[in-house]
C-alpha cells in the first residue's frame, strides 16, 4: 500500500549531492513558508479569497493530524532520512503533500483560475515537486504522498461546497475540526495552532469587508514589513510560552487576527495619501 520498493527506486535515482535542493523544495510545503505566502497574498491581493484559503489550511491541519494519529503508521526507518526530523513520528499520509495540495490547489480554486492552464500547471508542479521531495528525503514512502494529495483534493472539494466561498464559515469549520481532533487524539502544538488561529480568524474575518483597499505601493510595502515583523514577534513569543500549552491558544489567535487586521492598522498611518489616485 505504501509502495516501499518504488520509493527506494526514486531515492536511488536522486543524487545525494543535490540534497540541499530537495530540502529547499520540501519547505515549499512547510508550515512557515505557507503561512508567510498566504499572509503576503492576503496583504497584497484579494483579502476574501486568500482568507478562505487560510481557513482551508487551518482546517486541514486538524483533519490530517487526526487521521495520522488514528492510523498510527510510522515513517520509513530513520537511517533513510536525509533531513533530520524533530517531531511527528507518523508517516501516513504525508502532511506536506496534503498541505501543498490544499494551499496551492486552494489558491487556484479561490481565485477562479481552474481554467487557466498556467495557473493549474504551476500549482500542479509545486504539489508534485513537494511530494517527490518527501520521498527523496526518505521521510515518506510514495504511497504516503499519493494518499496525501488525494485526501487534499477531496478535502478541497468538500470545503468549497460547505463554505460557498465565505471565509467566516470556513473559519468556523476549521474551529470545529480542531476541537473534534483534540477530543479524538489529544492536545498537540499543531492542534493548538489550528484551534487558536481558527478562533482569531473567525472573529477577525467579520471585518473583512471593512478593511481599507490598497492606496499606494508605499503603503503596500509598509504593510508587508509591519506584517512580517508582527509574525516574527509572535512566533518568537511561541518558544517563551510553549511550556504552558494553554497560552498558545490566545497567542495563535492573536497571530491570525493580527494578520487579518494589519491592513486596517497600517491604513491609519496615512501612507496612501502620498500617492493619490491609487485604488
Amino acid at each position: 500500500m505504501r509502495l516501499e520498493d518504488e520509493s527506494a527506486a526514486i531515492r536511488e535515482l536522486f543524487p545525494t549531492a543535490y540534497t540541499d535542493i530537495a530540502i529547499a523544495v520540501t519547505e515549499l510545503g512547510g508550515q512557515s513558508t505557507l503561512m508567510l505566502l498566504l499572509a503576503t497574498l492576503f496583504w497584497l491581493s484579494s483579502q476574501r479569497r486568500t482568507a478562505l484559503v487560510i481557513a482551508y489550511a487551518l482546517a486541514g491541519v486538524s483533519l490530517l493530524l487526526a487521521i495520522k494519529t488514528v492510523l498510527g503508521l510510522p515513517r520509513p526507518p530513520a537511517e533513510l532520512f536525509l533531513k533530520p526530523l524533530e517531531s511527528d513520528t507518523y508517516g501516513f499520509p504525508s502532511g506536506h503533500a496534503f498541505a501543498a495540495t490544499v494551499v496551492y490547489g486552494g489558491l487556484v480554486s479561490a481565485y477562479d483560475r481552474t481554467r487557466d492552464f498556467r495557473a493549474v500547471a504551476a500549482a500542479g508542479t509545486l504539489i508534485l515537486t513537494v511530494s517527490l521531495s518527501r520521498v527523496v528525503l526518505g521521510v515518506h514512502y510514495i504511497g504516503d504522498v499519493i494518499i496525501g494529495v488525494a485526501i487534499g483534493f477531496v478535502f478541497l472539494g468538500a470545503m468549497n461546497r460547505a463554505t460557498r466561498g465565505e471565509p467566516q464559515r470556513a473559519f468556523a469549520i476549521a474551529l470545529g475540526l480542531s476541537v473534534l481532533a483534540m477530543l479524538a487524539v489529544g492536545s498537540s502544538s499543531e492542534l493548538l495552532l489550528g484551534l487558536g488561529s481558527s478562533i482569531g480568524g473567525l472573529f477577525a474575518s467579520r471585518r473583512l469587508d471593512r478593511l481599507p483597499p490598497s492606496r499606494s505601493a508605499l503603503e503596500d510595502g509598509v504593510l508587508v514589513v509591519v506584517g512580517i515583523g508582527y509574525v516574527v514577534a509572535i512566533t518568537t513569543l511561541e518558544s517563551v510560552v510553549s511550556t504552558v500549552e494553554p497560552l498558545l491558544v490566545p497567542l495563535y489567535a492573536a497571530l491570525l487576527a493580527g494578520i487579518v487586521l494589519a491592513p486596517a492598522a497600517v491604513g491609519r498611518l496615512g501612507f496612501g495619501a502620498l500617492e493619490p489616485g491609487r485604488r
